[in-house]
């Protein structure tokens, strides 16, 4: 069996997409064939100086799997995909980074605190308004029709306005404080 037909493999995309919480990917050295294409579709990529990514799908006469020739391109544009692939070069953190493959290149030491500072930053938002941002962004990342995309945002808005995150943020702003998203008022 091949990766994605009947293995379980293509439940991997399914199943990061299913999660309410945001997946961040840490990669700390070489990310190549499936070790690459697995964290494709996690939300956040952050690499370590040291990382480097490699398509060698045509070097083992194989085509990309994983959901990968949708997702790689929509990341880093057609042009750059086709040559990653077609080339199977190793390509490292920085080109990633600039690519948009990887939002943040660390020092190797620093690739653990980074990843989990930014676990921080997200958390401290209301999980409601994180889970809905990201089934909308996932939803509609190829989705080119405009009324339909502002539909699903604008039930997801009417659903969130309703929210005691939403009335939580409102009375924070206006008592210049820092909201409190970690229980609702009693």
């Amino acid at each position: 069996e091949t990766a994605g037909q009947d293995s379980g493999a293509g439940d991997w995309i399914s199943f990061l997409r299913s999660l309410e919480k945001p997946t961040i990917a840490a990669v700390n050295g070489s990310a190549v064939g499936i070790g690459v294409t697995q964290i494709l579709p996690m939300d956040i990529r952050i690499a370590s100086e040291n990382a480097k990514f490699g398509f060698f799908f045509v070097k083992m006469g194989l085509v990309p799997e994983l959901g990968s020739s949708t997702l790689l391109p929509g990341m880093i544009g057609m042009s750059r995909a086709i040559e990653w692939c077609l080339t199977a070069r190793l390509v490292p953190a920085q080109e990633a980074k600039e690519a948009g493959l990887v939002a943040d290149v660390v020092p190797p030491e620093k690739l653990l605190d980074r990843s989990f500072e930014m676990v921080a930053q997200i958390a401290r938002n209301p999980g409601n308004a994180l889970a809905a941002t990201r089934q909308l962004l996932i939803q509609n990342v190829h989705n080119d029709d405009i009324p339909a995309v502002q539909r699903s945002e604008g039930k997801a808005l009417a659903e969130l306005y309703r929210g005691w995150q939403h009335k939580e943020a409102i009375k924070a702003f206006f008592e210049k404080r820092e909201p409190d998203f970690s229980q609702p008022p009693a």
